[in-house]
């Protein structure tokens, strides 16, 4: 550490900025942010002894001074010195701003004076050593340990995820994409119409659609009327009228008055009362009693509780674990080389007194 106060008392704060020591009371290096941090550091660790460092940097006396109104009072140029000081635009600064940093730190030996006259100017920070203060991270010893070539891990039962959290994800999306799918294509689809019979004469309304019946004299509650294929096949009541937009003007009939309106996909009389003769959907009807942005909203909101719900369950698979008995024994297996010698004959070297003619 540098010998003299000042710069000592900057090495320790540039360590601690660095190490993120002072976020909780200097997250940000601005004069309101050191106004602000000398009020915390007042309100929360404020000695008497540290009285001759605040009277000496705001210039007033220290005896019968309300430093906490000073400090209120206080404007955020009061600490552009230090600001300057400790973003490295001066070398040098005042010795009130080193000992206010020193206080704002804790960091003893302070004020200045203390520093000096201390004998074995040991530097602590909060109480500790400095030097402890910033103590790297200590390694946590491994669970396995090797002899004799032999790795010996960790005996007894682990248990460990059931899935993958990307099986889980993947597994999610899927069924949330095959279900709106499914739902889509479900209220899309019509109805089947029933095929009459040749004994089949007449019909009802049965809730949404016409059925084919053999006679008039059955009582179902509903009006019975002469069977019409045409009727039978086209005529249907619309289940979902929000779906409604402003091509269906003209292709669409309804039944209603106020607020009570029911929707048909062919023209001729009102169904559960043949009395009654349905009208055309004019533009007017479809302004005040339709909305397709409802519906649309609708949908979403179905959308979401079912994303929301399947995301519960793949949640709940998560934590799904099963039960692996680790082994405490592995050996290690050491490969060495095995050198293979050929046995072959010797090379026989001919010259001119080897050769016969």
């Amino acid at each position: 550490m540098p010998e003299d106060y000042q710069d000592l008392v900057l090495a320790a704060y540039e360590k601690m900025r660095d190490n993120g020591k002072l976020d909780a009371i200097l997250s940000k290096e601005t004069t309101t942010k050191l106004r602000r941090a000398c009020l915390k550091v007042y309100q929360s660790r404020f000695d008497p002894k540290d009285k001759d460092i605040l009277a000496m940097f705001f210039g007033v006396d220290k005896m019968d001074c309300d430093f906490q109104k000073i400090l209120n009072k206080s404007e955020p140029g009061d600490y552009r010195a230090l600001w300057n000081h400790v973003r490295g635009e001066t070398d040098t600064t005042d010795e009130r701003n080193s000992n206010l940093l020193a206080w704002l730190i804790d960091l003893e030996p302070r004020p200045r004076s203390s520093y000096y006259l201390s004998p074995d100017k040991t530097i602590t920070i909060g109480g500790r050593p400095i030097d402890d203060f910033f103590l790297p991270p200590t390694k946590v010893a491994s669970t396995t340990s090797s002899l004799g070539g032999k790795t010996i891990m960790p005996q007894g039962t682990s248990f460990i995820p059931l899935f993958s959290s990307l099986r889980i994800s993947i597994f999610c999306a899927i069924l949330l994409f095959v279900g709106a799918f499914s739902f889509g294509i479900w209220e899309s689809s019509s109805r089947t119409v029933k095929t009459p019979k040749d004994n089949e004469k007449f019909m009802y309304w049965n809730g949404d659609h016409y059925e084919p019946i053999k006679d008039d004299k059955q009582n179902i509650g509903t009006p019975i009327i002469p069977l019409n294929i045409q009727t039978l096949i086209q005529q249907r009541k619309i289940s979902l009228p929000d779906t409604l937009t402003s091509y269906s003007i003209g292709k669409v009939w309804y039944k209603g008055y106020g607020n009570n309106h029911e929707y048909f996909t062919a023209a001729g009389v009102y169904p559960p009362d043949t009395a009654r003769i349905l009208k055309k959907l004019s533009s007017g009807i479809l302004r005040d009693h339709i909305s397709y942005y409802r519906y649309l909203f609708t949908r979403l909101v179905w959308f979401i509780c079912t994303a929301f719900f399947i995301s519960l369950c793949g949640f709940a698979v998560s934590k799904l674990e099963k039960k692996v008995d680790v082994k405490g024994d592995s050996r290690k297996q050491v490969v060495t080389d095995t050198s293979f010698e050929i046995n072959a004959p010797p090379i026989m070297e001919q010259n001119k007194d080897s050769l016969s003619v």
